[in-house]
């Protein structure tokens, strides 16, 4: 299907009519505007071609497949069909420039600020992603979110404990499989949302297109370092170098092009600065997202740290924190409500900042705070999954039920 809408475009790949301030980027961005302009019309050759084997496979047998190769080699699967010796002859080969030990080495003690990264995956990077009315479409039209917004944050935070996990970026480790596992439900809404008419191509592009998927980066490294550091929560020169360098190989094995994979923290600001000023309106539905993840989430998160009569302060406090992390600007259109909360808290992440920064250079109480960070993610997870009802890990593995989702699919 993809190969279709290709085909039946104009080969000059106008820019999707969403997108906005489209001369001044190229005005300030040069090449590199046109580069992410032209990705709008691509999602990823790969995972797409196996997705459309799916059709003569069974979904349930294509998966099973998947999982077994993620697990066991492609070796593991005699009858694979050619699309998924393909796309693991790319995920098994992998580039010379990755170095997981020294990722997971300059990452050892990130676990110290597991209570603050909870806080700002939902009021930081799954927020900026909403406030783009095309690249949320798909939830949107997946109906993913509205169903259980709860159920979702849980699944991304699944997949992120396991990826930044000691060793989860090895070959055969639950975090290679969840991000191949990401990629080939990428595929598949992308296969779904471009049979549906109200799809608009002119307007949005390829669903999950290369452009949007690239940004992803910047919601999980740049954007959370940026916001923890906010809150008080500084990160060390090594531990951001680490954080750049492991999502430029998990971009590698979602199938972001190597002409969008943002290699450090320059590519990454660059990019985030090009989405920023392109990035098509908010609407009705990016709002909903908002008030969604608020209200089942962040909100009752916030109750869980507030003694019982100061809870009437927990969503005032998160409108405060979105506001900190997202800018007045994006704040505006999202209509997040103004609160004096704001500068509070910016002025307590200031005094935090300099607590933690002072203890980050006692090795023992690095060592400490890391300890207890790692029991604080084991408990919260189990306290997440226990109040949502998920046990799944993403969403092709949840129960059938509620809005159908095109990973779910027929498990035969």
């Amino acid at each position: 299907m993809v190969a279709e809408v290709f085909e039946a475009r104009d080969d000059s790949r106008q820019v999707p009519t969403s997108l906005r301030r489209r001369d001044e980027a190229r005005r300030r961005f040069g090449a590199a505007a046109d580069t992410y302009f032209d990705a709008m019309w691509d999602g990823d050759p790969l995972a797409d071609a196996f997705v459309a084997d799916f059709a003569d496979l069974g979904h349930g047998r294509a998966m099973r497949m998947l999982r077994t190769a993620c697990r066991q080699g492609i070796e593991a699967v005699p009858d694979a069909p050619l699309s998924l010796r393909a796309l693991f002859e790319h995920l098994d080969a992998r580039p010379a420039w990755v170095d997981t030990a020294r990722i997971d080495h300059g990452s050892r003690h990130v676990p110290r600020y597991t209570r603050q990264a909870g806080i700002v995956l939902g009021a930081a990077s799954l927020l900026s992603g909403y406030a783009n009315s095309a690249a949320s479409r798909p939830l949107e039209m997946t109906g993913r979110y509205v169903e259980n917004a709860g159920a979702r944050t849980v699944e991304v935070g699944s997949w992120l404990v396991a990826v930044n996990a000691p060793g989860g970026l090895e070959r055969f480790s639950e975090g290679f499989e969840l991000t191949v596992r990401v990629r080939v439900i990428h595929a598949l809404v992308r296969a779904d949302l471009l049979r549906r008419p109200a799809w608009d191509v002119t307007a949005w592009g390829v669903p999950i297109c290369q452009s949007y998927l690239a940004y992803t980066l910047i919601e999980f490294a740049l954007i959370p370092m940026r916001s923890m550091a906010m809150i008080g929560a500084p990160h060390l020169p090594h531990e951001r170098a680490a954080s750049y360098a492991r999502w430029r190989y998990l971009g590698h094995l979602l199938g972001i092009d190597d002409r969008l994979l943002p290699r450090d923290a320059a590519d990454q600001e660059r990019l985030e600065a090009l989405y920023l000023m392109t990035r098509p309106v908010v609407d009705d539905y990016c709002r909903s997202l908002v008030a969604s993840i608020n209200r089942e989430f962040l909100v009752p998160e916030v109750d869980l740290l507030l003694p019982g009569p100061a809870q009437r302060l927990s969503l005032p406090a998160v409108h405060a924190m979105e506001r900190l992390f997202l800018g007045d600007e994006i704040a505006d259109d999202l209509q997040i409500p103004r609160t004096r909360l704001t500068t509070v808290i910016r002025g307590l992440g200031a005094v935090l900042g300099a607590v933690n920064a002072l203890l980050d250079r006692l090795p023992p109480m690095l060592a400490l705070r890391t300890r207890l960070g790692q029991r604080f993610q084991a408990k919260q997870m189990e306290r997440l999954r226990r109040d949502w009802g998920v046990q799944h890990d993403l969403v092709d593995a949840s129960p059938s039920g509620g809005v159908p989702h095109p990973a779910r699919g027929d498990q035969r």
